[in-house]
C-alpha cells in the first residue's frame, strides 16, 4: 500500500512540475478560502465526487475489490450524489455493492448505503472536506447475516461462533447501522489533472470498526471539451486506489481495491 501511495505522490509531483514551469507566480492575493463574491473552483473530491460550490455532483465508478486471501477477487460499484446548499455545505447519500463469488461455495451481493453531510473549506484549487454520516450495510447470504450475531446457545450457554468464521466471512458480516466520519481532500494542480484523498473511520453496531484509506488521481475532461465547458460545472475521470481495515473482529488483513469513475457536476 505505501508503493501505491509514494506512486501517486510522484506522479502528482512531476505533472505539476510540468505545469508550472516557465509560468509567473501567483498573485498571493489569491491565496486564502474563497469568498462569496468568487467564482467557485472545480476540484475533484473521493468517491466520484467534486467541489463546484453550487448544484449537484453526481458520480458512479466500477472496478476490482480484493477483500483477504480467504475471498476470491470480487467487483464493486458505487455511485454518490451530492448537493451544495452553500459553498461551505453540502450534502446527499452514495451506495456501494460489492459482487461476485466470495469462495468455491458461496456467490455473494453485499451493499453500503451512507447518508451524509460535507462541511467544506475551500480555495481556488484546493479543498478540504469533513463528513459525519449514517449508513445501512446488508448482505445477501442469510448464513453469513446470522453470524454478525457471533455467538450460539448451546446447554444453556453462550457458545462464540465469530472467533471460528474465516476472515472473508467476518468482512461480509456487517449486517445492520453504522456511523462514521470521513475526512478527505481534492488538489487541482493543473489546468487537466488532481489528486484527491479521503480517510474514513466507521462504528458498526454488530460491534466492529472501519477504516477506509482512500488516494486517487483524476483527468478534467472538462478542461478539453468545450461542450462541457459550456454545460457543466464540472466533469471528472478518476482512478481510485485504496484500502480497508476491519478491527474488534480478528481481521488482520487490509482489504484492497481499484475503481475508474466519472463525476459530473451541475
Amino acid at each position: 500500500m505505501f508503493a501505491r501511495f509514494l506512486s501517486i505522490a510522484l506522479l502528482c509531483g512531476s505533472v505539476y512540475a510540468a505545469e508550472t514551469a516557465g509560468v509567473p507566480a501567483v498573485d498571493s492575493s489569491s491565496a486564502g478560502p474563497l469568498s462569496a463574491k468568487e467564482s467557485a473552483p472545480d476540484i475533484p473530491l473521493p468517491k466520484q465526487s467534486a467541489y463546484t460550490g453550487r448544484g449537484f455532483t453526481v458520480g458512479i465508478g466500477a472496478g476490482a475489490f480484493d477483500p483477504s486471501e480467504e475471498c476470491d477477487c470480487m467487483g464493486v460499484w458505487q455511485g454518490q450524489m451530492d448537493y451544495f446548499y452553500t459553498p461551505w455545505l453540502s450534502g446527499g447519500a452514495e451506495v456501494r455493492f460489492f459482487g461476485g463469488d466470495m469462495d468455491s461455495e458461496n456467490t455473494l451481493l453485499y451493499s453500503h448505503y451512507r447518508v451524509f453531510g460535507k462541511f467544506h473549506l475551500a480555495f481556488q484549487s484546493l479543498s478540504f472536506y469533513l463528513s459525519p454520516m449514517v449508513g445501512l450495510e446488508t448482505t445477501d447470504i442469510s448464513e453469513i447475516r446470522e453470524d454478525v450475531k457471533g455467538h450460539d446457545e448451546e446447554d444453556g450457554e453462550a457458545v462464540d461462533t465469530l472467533s471460528e468464521k474465516s476472515n472473508c466471512e467476518k468482512m461480509f458480516s456487517l449486517d445492520g447501522f453504522t456511523v462514521g466520519i470521513e475526512g478527505g481532500a481534492g488538489w487541482a494542480f493543473s489546468k487537466y489533472a488532481g489528486a484527491l484523498v479521503a480517510v474514513q473511520y466507521e462504528y458498526s453496531f454488530s460491534k466492529a470498526q472501519l477504516l477506509t484509506v482512500t488516494p486517487g488521481l483524476g483527468f478534467n475532461l472538462r478542461s478539453v471539451w468545450d461542450w462541457a465547458q459550456k454545460n457543466t460545472n464540472s466533469l471528472w475521470i478518476t482512478l481510485e486506489g485504496g484500502g480497508q481495515r476491519y478491527f474488534n473482529r480478528g481481521v488482520t488483513e487490509w482489504a484492497n481495491y481499484l475503481i475508474l469513475g466519472i463525476v459530473l457536476g451541475v
